[in-house]
């Protein structure tokens, strides 16, 4: 490597990493979350606020779910500790590897992305706690990415061997979060809203951490405590799109479509219920603009809500660096996208969305000098695999190669992990403890 190209690898990386730390749990919070006295202040991304007044409260009770769900609750009880404010007791639902020792909350550990019998125990204490809450509690509730999976809630009428089944399908199919989360809903007796039968006549107030493109509430860990319509048409729709009918018991499918309008009009339960957007994937993209700004980079940022497959989200952004890389006047150019992409599985091997969509982006800019690009998950999980993500120059295929490593074998078998780590180009950061979607930056030398 050049001065250059050593200097375009080790800033990707650092603003990488910034970009993670601007959404830790323990950032957001202490940025969101003041004490006065016994009035609790919150304020959102917007720079909106909320005042709770405390005193009317006989206990106050946590519950949350997601891979930032733990250390919300660490610094929750941080806060609470400091100004004198007494958390009656919690339970968290986290993903294995993820636990802490919590004071007075109760941590349980789940699978993600499938769903166990973990996640249903977890589920049933949030509802027990819910259930014995009066109309003199108040209930905060963390909520993160990955609640949907950690909180497996079925319906009356299928099991969890056939939820997790319905699962794993979609998510071989590449079919994408918002497809996936409406069928969870329509198969949970706490989604859409519905855990708020069971919390009512308690108050809750929801601080979130988005994964989904847009902050939708009624997305973001399946909208547990947001009220909203069921849309059993899309579901139907996107059971006959992957073929699931046979998955999902008929006599379900009947109940739900004639219970459809039960829950949804329910003005009683929504009343109960605020929902806080405290941290999403732009503050994690503003970070990294912030930073490449104060080291001499040309800034953009070139998409916020990026979707779509990762191979063709992948064939995009190298077009973007390609025709950019001719028209650019500044020595140091950065470009930064964020949202979430998907996979269609086509093979058997090992990888993720992000490396997918670095492997798509190295093979469109083969030999085109002074570039670097990194796509990485920001809860430094791609797929099933250890890895955040990855990176790539113009310089990757060839130098692959001469290592007789061919793309073509690892795009055709979906086994982008092998070729990045191979070759020794991996994004490997461990779970962050946070997730807002994921980051890609490009970094161009003209």
């Amino acid at each position: 490597m050049n001065v250059i190209e050593d200097k375009l690898l080790s800033d990707i990386r650092q603003l990488f990493k910034e970009g993670i730390k601007a959404v830790l749990p323990s950032t957001l919070m202490h940025k969101a979350i003041r004490l006065d006295g016994n009035l609790l202040q919150i304020t959102d991304v917007n720079k909106n606020h909320k005042q709770i007044d405390l005193d009317y409260y006989e206990k106050i009770f946590v519950i949350g779910a997601g891979k930032a769900s733990v250390g919300m609750a660490e610094e929750l009880e941080k806060i609470f500790a400091k100004n004198n404010q007494k958390i009656a007791s919690g339970i968290i639902v986290t993903p294995y590897g993820t636990k802490k020792n919590l004071e007075l909350i109760e941590v349980i550990e789940a699978s993600h992305p499938l769903p166990d019998k973990n996640g249903i125990e977890g589920a049933e204490k949030i509802i027990q706690l819910c259930t014995n809450a009066t109309e003199k509690d108040l209930i905060i509730n963390l909520l993160s990415g990955g609640a949907s999976a950690l909180l497996p809630a079925p319906a009356s009428g299928i099991t969890l061997s056939e939820k997790i089944e319905v699962t794993n399908q979609l998510l071989k199919k590449g079919a994408p979060i918002e497809e996936l989360n409406l069928v969870r809903k329509h198969l949970s007796k706490i989604k859409s809203g519905k855990l708020l039968e069971y919390i009512y006549p308690a108050q809750v107030i929801s601080l979130i951490i988005s994964d989904v493109i847009g902050d939708n509430i009624d997305v973001i860990g399946s909208g547990i405590t947001s009220v909203q319509k069921s849309n059993f048409e899309g579901f139907q729709n996107i059971i006959m799109k992957y073929e699931l009918q046979n998955l999902i018991p008929s006599s379900l499918l009947k109940t739900m479509g004639e219970n459809e309008d039960q829950f949804e009009n329910s003005s009683l339960y929504k009343s109960i219920s605020t929902n806080i957007i405290i941290g999403n994937n732009s503050i994690a993209l503003n970070r990294i603009a912030d930073f490449a700004n104060r080291w001499g980079y040309s800034v953009q940022i070139m998409d916020k809500r990026l979707s779509g497959e990762a191979r063709e989200v992948g064939d995009k952004i190298a077009k973007d660096i390609i025709e950019l890389k001719k028209n650019l006047r500044n020595n140091f150019n950065c470009l930064i996208y964020g949202g979430e992409t998907w996979v269609k599985v086509r093979g058997n091997g090992e990888g993720g969305r992000n490396q997918e969509l670095a492997l798509s982006v190295a093979i469109n800019i083969d030999g085109l000098a002074g570039v670097q690009f990194l796509s990485g998950g920001s809860d430094g999980i791609d797929g099933p695999t250890n890895a955040a993500g990855a990176f790539c120059s113009g310089k990757t295929i060839n130098n692959a190669k001469n290592e007789h490593i061919y793309f073509t074998k690892y795009q055709n078998n979906n086994d982008s992990h092998n070729f990045f780590k191979l070759i020794n180009q991996l994004v490997i950061t461990g779970p962050t403890g946070t997730n807002v979607a994921d980051i890609q930056i490009v970094l161009l030398h003209i």
